[in-house]
């Protein structure tokens, strides 16, 4: 067990096994550990918590689906009802059609702050 200083965790120790991050939706909350090992691998996590819309949570699950390197998760602990995270950086937006999403996914995603450039995203853990 690990004691993140923010939620989500943008890195730091995590387990030794990733969370499956090609594209996957995650219906409940994944573990923090697991979580920030996809994010050394290069990829970008999306959380929403209840103040998210309906339709942004549908979006933003539509956009992870597309994306390998990418996962999505409900997080209530958060303080934005949208959050994208990568190794080191963090992005808070109110919802789905905020163009800072579209960017957040273009730089960060197997991104130069990637510390593992490469590994697999696959062949992990499920939540």
């Amino acid at each position: 067990e690990v004691t993140y200083p923010m939620e989500p965790p943008v890195g730091g120790d995590h387990n030794p096994a990733w969370l499956n991050c090609d594209g996957v939706v995650y219906e409940k909350a994944v573990p923090n550990v697991n979580a920030v090992h996809a994010l050394e691998h290069g990829a970008v996590w999306v959380t929403y918590n209840g103040k998210a819309a309906d339709a942004d949570v549908r979006e933003l699950a539509s956009r992870v689906e597309k994306t390998a390197y990418a996962l999505m998760s409900p997080y209530e602990g958060q303080a934005g009802a949208v959050m994208l995270t990568a190794w080191g950086k963090q992005l808070t937006v109110d919802g789905a059609e905020d163009p800072r999403v579209e960017q957040f996914f273009t730089k960060y995603v197997q991104g130069a702050q990637t510390p593992e450039p490469g590994a697999p995203c696959t062949g992990g853990v499920d939540g």
